[in-house]
């Protein structure tokens, strides 16, 4: 498959498909790293911190894996947006956006949202 021998439609289809797969298992890594801080497994890997493990494993920056860990503790009564997040089912950013209003009493109905609007309509609701 050289870049040569695809038009210019079938790059972008390919890109597109690529790019929407690789922001899927982001997610899921995403939704994978309170169960290896909780573990320690970093640290049984010789890593030298869940910051370290992210980086190399995920590609992932020392402020996305500090916003992970804080909504993982900030959902722990919250079980909806709580498996939103490690089953990484939602982008983080979309779960960062509702972190302030979210309550024990309308976390569903923020689940619900997350799963349903884009990062924009959820920021303006």
């Amino acid at each position: 498959m050289s870049g040569l021998r695809l038009s210019d439609d079938q790059l972008l289809r390919l890109c597109e498909k690529y790019g929407l797969q690789a922001k899927l298992w982001r997610m899921k890594f995403c939704g994978l790293l309170p169960e290896v801080c909780k573990r320690r497994l970093y640290e049984k890997k010789r890593f030298s911190s869940i910051f370290e493990f992210a980086l190399i494993l995920g590609g992932l920056s020392e402020h996305q894996v500090r916003l992970v860990l804080n909504l993982e503790k900030r959902f722990e009564e919250m079980p909806h947006l709580h498996e939103l997040l490690v089953e990484g089912k939602v982008s983080v950013n979309k779960l960062a956006r509702v972190v302030s209003v979210a309550k024990i009493e309308n976390e569903e109905f923020w689940a619900n949202q997350c799963k349903n609007l884009s990062n924009r309509a959820l920021e303006v609701l």
